[in-house]
């Protein structure tokens, strides 16, 4: 076992520490809870550890002889509890999982011998069927780490399946070859097929609750539904199509609580789940062999694969569950990425709006008592305001008035003017954008700006807008299902763009945000003194009408 301890010292988990602004009461049941989980990994005081292999031997004792002594019963013959309880306490107890544990697991079981009434040979078969069934089920489920140990990844359900997959047909060899028809009727089942439904139908039924049995301070609180009707509802629609399916009767009635078991999969958590599927499993055999459900006749064999029917469709509901909380745990990973990365894009731009305020009074401050500088400072100033405004696009921030509008369209027109305004040169504007007229919504406008801003930027540094004679054209053009957007720029020597334009960030940046981001595509080529591109972008992101006020007004 991966985390097994083979001293009594170090502690596996922490001990939980116990908020006091909580009630009195429930503190202390909380704590004590909690303590008694972790008095199973590691005692605090070493001389308490046979007490714990007592607890652990003797509730293995007691289960052995349940189980012998209700093998002729007519609802109880097929629960064998002591095996799947071994093999979890021995998977979630490191302490247990000592050369003591196994020790104390079998004189529990030399001390049932007597009661159950079995002879020396047939006790030493059924000690061998018990030990190995734990002793392979441990082996296989120790090479997992702790997370599918606990049943808390997608895949953790498949790795159970195959542990006690292989310890049942190991039960279903030795019990057919040591022990025989014990406690079976061989001419309704093979002995075979018995210890190997029968084993594979405790281990189902069993361990997941005590592999997904949670840890730590009110545990309850997340694991339990809340008193509500819309919390409580998958239960109480799970006990009506039980009643539902004893009503109606027949064999199909068995899977009448199956969609209800996949909706509580889905609510819950995964102890939960398992608690639920455990009660149908339970369900199934009584409502077969006590008559509740009508079969045209019952015997052993019937209930057999009744039970083993049962006990494999709860696999689907405890698959949901892992999933479901395999995806939770991503989702609550990507809201703390969210809102990390909310804070230093925040942050970046507070720093961005500070360096602007600098560089505007820089810029005051040099022009100073020097009147015949105002014309041009006025110029600098104009330019830095319209470059902050295009910066602002590049982020819609929340609980601004621009968030108000981020349902909403803008125009597409307006919005590339608004970015290359910057660039213009007075009266002498260096671009043109025509086209149809359409409004991009508001979620589209962030990769839009990062789009445009950088292609601005490269045409800054080696194109039409970084030569006075340059000119640039942006033609729009509506389709069916698409929308054309035509960047175009031509100057009269050659550009720098084939040496720079399809390596670096930028490449990067458009690959990112059109393809993968947009959902479209755009190709570049290279024209004798100039550079054009070609974006196609799916129609489903923009409009023919505007529903809120312009993000450019804010």
């Amino acid at each position: 076992m991966a985390d097994s301890n083979p001293q009594l010292k170090a502690p596996v988990d922490t001990p939980c520490d116990v908020k006091l602004e909580t009630d009195g009461g429930e503190v202390k049941a909380e704590a004590k809870a909690v303590t008694m989980i972790n008095w199973f990994k590691t005692p605090t005081n070493p001389r308490w550890a046979w007490f714990y292999f007592l607890m652990f031997g003797g509730t293995y004792s007691v289960l052995c002889i349940f189980g012998a002594l209700t093998a002729n019963d007519k609802i109880l013959s097929l629960i064998w509890p002591a095996n799947p309880f071994m093999l979890g306490m021995l998977m979630r107890f490191s302490l247990l999982a000592l050369p003591l544990g196994w020790v104390a697991c079998l004189a529990g079981f030399a001390i049932a011998i007597p009661i159950i009434g079995c002879g020396l040979m047939t006790g030493a078969g059924l000690a061998a069927y018990n030990f190995g069934v734990v002793v392979i089920g441990y082996v296989l489920l120790s090479r997992l780490d702790r997370v599918d140990q606990r049943l808390q990844r997608l895949t953790s359900v498949f790795y159970l399946l195959f542990a006690v997959g292989a310890a049942s047909i190991f039960a279903g060899i030795v019990g057919s070859i040591m022990i025989g028809p014990l406690f079976h009727d061989p001419a309704a089942v093979s002995s075979f097929r018995y210890w190997f439904s029968v084993e594979l139908i405790n281990q189902l039924a069993f361990l997941p609750i005590i592999l997904s049995y949670p840890e730590g301070r009110k545990w309850g609180r997340r694991q339990l539904p809340q008193p509500t009707f819309h919390d409580q509802a998958p239960i109480i629609v799970l006990v009506l199509s039980v009643v539902t399916g004893i009503f109606f009767g027949g064999v199909g009635a068995l899977a009448f609580p199956v969609p209800a078991l996949l909706w509580c999969a889905i609510s819950y958590r995964v102890f939960l789940t398992a608690l639920l599927t455990f009660a149908f499993c339970i369900w199934a055999i009584m409502a077969t062999t006590l008559g509740y459900i009508d079969v045209s006749h019952v015997d052993q064999s019937l209930v057999l694969s009744i039970s083993m029917g049962a006990a494999l469709i709860t696999l689907g509901p405890l698959i949901i569950s892992t999933t479901t909380a395999t995806r939770n745990e991503i989702l609550d990973q990507l809201r703390q990425l969210a809102a990390e990365r909310e804070i230093v894009a925040n942050e970046l731009d507070h720093r961005i709006k500070n360096l602007f305020a600098l560089v505007n009074g820089l810029i005051s401050l040099s022009v100073r008592g020097k009147p015949e500088m105002k014309p041009l400072a006025d110029t600098l100033r104009n330019r830095l305001v319209a470059l902050h405004h295009a910066h602002g696009l590049v982020r819609i921030r929340t609980g601004t008035a621009s968030s108000d509008a981020a349902g909403g369209f803008t125009s597409l027109k307006e919005f590339i003017g608004t970015l290359l305004r910057p660039y213009e040169d007075g009266e002498d504007k260096h671009f043109v954008v025509d086209g149809d007229e359409v409004f991009i919504h508001g979620r589209t406008v962030t990769p839009l700006a990062l789009v445009f801003h950088e292609l601005a930027t490269n045409s800054t540094k080696y194109g039409a807008l970084n030569d006075p004679d340059g000119a640039l054209g942006v033609h729009i053009s509506r389709g069916i299902d698409d929308l054309r957007i035509k960047w175009i720029e031509r100057v009269p020597v050659k550009t720098g763009y084939s040496d720079a334009a399809d390596s670096g960030f930028g490449s990067k940046l458009l690959d990112l945000t059109i393809n993968k981001q947009l959902q479209g595509s755009y190709a570049r080529t290279y024209p004798e003194g100039g550079m054009d591109i070609e974006i196609i972008l799916p129609g489903k992101l923009f409009g023919d009408i505007p529903s809120n006020p312009s993000l450019l007004s804010s």
